[in-house]
């Protein structure tokens, strides 16, 4: 393909041959550029565009309003939720109205829109701000894909810096939990606690939680919809990608917690009669253009009287327990905490990645790379037991270690310490806070200690619910 340049009256233009199309010569020009530069660079880009697709594309006059209208119009509603189309809404009125509104498409520059985006993270949040990238990427794209313009020009500009890459996870330790646990022992805000701290959902997941969501014969919780609050109104809508739906494997301990919070309800049901208010109105939009009243009389987080609880109550959550306990708190913490607890246990990626819902692999990974002192002491306590070394400069267990006997762990007469049993009439004295041992699991030996805290005696990095008929070497 050739092309030249020359000056036409006042002005540059360009000419290009397309060559023989039918039989006969296409060329293409275009006047009205006010220099030979200008001219050159308006070619080469029609030329570079015609080499890698075969498309001869012209920039037209078709503004960035008119663009976003036909969007929003003939893209939107076949392709984005409620919750998304609102938001293209409010960022198009409250930001890139009157900023790009006006200009032709081929006017606004990827210089344009990168000063543009660095002047409002001087002012809002990186994540709000990754919004209205988002937002601009597929107003151009669309933009580009219709053939409004010659060049895409989010190509060349920098995208901000994803938050959810950047954010400190607050993990709730055990001794913060029983603190929160106390607290709202007494709460309507006690059932979705647990809830989370035991499936790690999210907090719109979380409330919109039906009775017929629980599978108790498979222990699986079903998570399929959220409840968000649209247009003044509380609404079932769709999950954030398809791999958020999802069943969630779930212990028998907390099925038994839901059995009996379910009896629990069942009484409040029968004690308030006529006053039970088990008619919540919620508007169903989790299919496209749905918008449907129905009424939920089986949702689990429900006040005494029935009344539905909402995902506002992590407002009230988050005041009680930093006022009462002096931890920052949100919702999302549980998500984490939930997590982390799957991560240094060591369940694998995959698998808390379905339990999560989590559609990038990436995301459940950063549980993995944020180490706790339980990962630590478990690690540690696998390399002790699997690396021997010959001798060491000082072996303070070296002679005993020689000269170790096996036995079953069992509770002392008072309950206080820990004995050894070694036959069915011989026990080892007392063992104190902090004596070393082998234990037997997974058909090997572990080098542990022993440990006294508030909850009993453990062994440092084992992970059992009872240490008693533990098999071990003293």
């Amino acid at each position: 393909m050739k092309g030249s340049v020359r000056l036409k009256g006042k002005t540059w233009s360009y000419r290009i041959d397309l060559g023989k199309i039918d039989g006969k010569r296409k060329q293409i020009e275009k006047s009205g550029y006010k220099t030979e530069r200008e001219a050159l660079k308006a070619m080469n880009d029609v030329i570079h565009h015609y080499n890698h697709t075969g498309e001869y594309v012209e920039n037209q006059k078709f503004t960035f309003q008119e663009n976003y209208e036909q969007f929003m119009a003939e893209e939107a509603p076949a392709t984005r939720a409620y919750a998304t189309i609102k938001k293209y809404e409010s960022l198009y009125r409250s930001h890139l109205k009157d900023e790009f509104g006006p200009s032709y498409l081929f006017q606004i520059s990827s210089n344009r829109i990168q000063k543009f985006l660095n002047e409002k993270s001087l002012t809002y949040s990186q994540e709000y701000l990754k919004s209205i990238y988002k937002a601009l990427n597929v107003l151009f794209a669309y933009a580009f894909k219709n053939k409004r313009m010659k060049k895409n020009p989010m190509d060349d500009v920098d995208p901000p810096p994803d938050p959810r890459h950047q954010k400190e996870y607050h993990f709730l330790t055990e001794e913060e939990r029983i603190r929160i646990q106390e607290r709202i022992a007494t709460t309507n805000v006690q059932t979705a606690y647990y809830i989370a701290i035991n499936t790690g959902v999210r907090v719109s997941e979380c409330f919109a939680l039906r009775w017929s969501d629980i599978d108790f014969e498979h222990r699986r919780v079903y998570i399929n919809k959220q409840l968000r609050f649209e247009d003044k109104k509380w609404c079932f809508t769709p999950l954030k990608t398809p791999s958020s739906y999802r069943s969630i494997e779930v212990t028998q301990t907390f099925l038994d917690y839901l059995k009996a919070l379910k009896l629990k309800q069942d009484e409040g049901r029968r004690c308030y009669g006529d006053a039970y208010k088990d008619e919540n109105v919620v508007w169903d939009r989790r299919e496209k253009n749905q918008d449907e009243k129905i009424i939920v009389s089986d949702f689990i987080n429900i006040k005494q009287n029935g009344a539905m609880l909402t995902s506002d109550s992590e407002k009230f959550m988050a005041r009680i327990i930093k006022k009462d306990c002096g931890i920052p708190f949100k919702f999302h913490n549980l998500r984490h905490t939930y997590a982390t607890i799957l991560a240094e246990n060591g369940a694998h990626p995959k698998y808390v990645q379905a339990q999560l819902g989590h559609s990038k692999f990436e995301f459940t990974l950063r549980y993995y790379t944020h180490v706790t002192d339980k990962m630590g002491q478990q690690a540690m306590a696998v390399l002790e037991s699997e690396v021997r070394v010959p001798f060491t400069i000082t072996d303070p267990d070296g002679e005993r270690r020689g000269k170790m006997r096996e036995g079953i762990l069992v509770p002392s007469m008072n309950g206080n310490t820990v004995n050894v049993r070694f036959g069915s009439e011989e026990y080892y004295g007392e063992l104190s806070d902090g004596e070393n041992m082998d234990v037997w699991l997974d058909d090997h030996w572990i080098r542990t200690k022993l440990e006294s805290n508030r909850s009993g005696w453990t062994l440092v990095g084992i992970k059992t619910d009872l240490i008693f008929g533990l098999k071990v070497r003293i």
